[in-house]
């Protein structure tokens, strides 16, 4: 019975992409120690709206998708990645804890709200979710522990201990550390954020049962295009690693081509 047109739900749409991609995330990469047996790699994500993003109903996340590959195009380390029905690989079975540093591929930042039942436990049942176990969701800028309001908005868990989760400037950094096993040469660096507004794990407890509006909704979301929105990428095409320091060259010239 809705009155839509079909233009009208591809306005919305195209309007919230735009949202999503434009005026949500900023991010940026930096690159540490690159010598050694490990190279280190900072990305940077600023949020850009108003309030903590992801927000809404609790199962909506956020995640980094961390790649480095070789010169040849060989994978390195790979921190983030799906699977075929759009779960993460090497997730936690109830949730990732937040992380300041990442030096394994089974760790990946999550940004989302993580609902506890009465007793503690986790739930990715609403109606039994009576606190939050996590929320490391990223703060609009200019945000406050001492806001009146702050009960309401709380940070929780290990997010509260990261010298590098900045709530005045709304942003994070998380320090990427991958082994280069003796590699010399350039690497090729990928940031990706992604957004997910109903991960699989939390369509499982309702499509264990079966009713009219159940199976009704599972026919429609299983025939919906499910793939996470992607919301900023950042690439460093020509970072150069090597086991030991390569001092850099002065700026001084050492030759002179003239008169071309």
């Amino acid at each position: 019975g809705i009155t839509a047109t079909p233009e009208q739900f591809d306005s919305t749409i195209a309007a919230t992409l735009r949202m999503l991609q434009k005026k949500t995330i900023a991010i940026t990469l930096e690159t540490g120690v690159l010598h050694g047996d490990s190279a280190g790699i900072n990305v940077k994500l600023t949020n850009k709206a108003g309030h903590k993003f992801p927000s809404g109903y609790p199962s909506r996340r956020a995640w980094i998708e961390f790649i480095v590959k070789d010169w040849n195009g060989n994978e390195v380390f790979h921190s983030g990645a799906m699977n075929p029905d759009f779960s993460l690989q090497n997730e936690d079975a109830n949730f990732e804890p937040h992380y300041n540093q990442i030096n394994d591929p089974g760790q990946v930042q999550i940004y989302e709200l993580v609902p506890g039942d009465v007793n503690g436990a986790f739930t990715n049942v609403l109606e039994r979710g009576h606190l939050g176990l996590k929320d490391n969701r990223l703060v609009p800028q200019g945000f406050s522990m001492s806001d009146p309001a702050y009960d309401t908005t709380r940070i929780i868990g290990a997010a509260l201990n990261d010298p590098d989760f900045d709530l005045a400037g709304g942003s994070d950094i998380v320090h990427y550390r991958f082994p280069t096993n003796g590699y010399t040469g350039m690497l090729t660096v990928t940031a990706r954020v992604w957004y997910q507004s109903l991960p699989p794990k939390w369509m499982a407890p309702m499509f264990a049962y079966s009713s009219p509006e159940i199976d009704s909704f599972k026919t429609m979301f299983d025939a919906a295009d499910r793939s996470p929105v992607l919301v900023a990428e950042q690439v460093l095409d020509s970072v150069f690693v090597s086991p030991v320091e390569v001092k850099n060259i002065d700026n001084k010239p050492f030759a002179k081509i003239f008169p071309t």
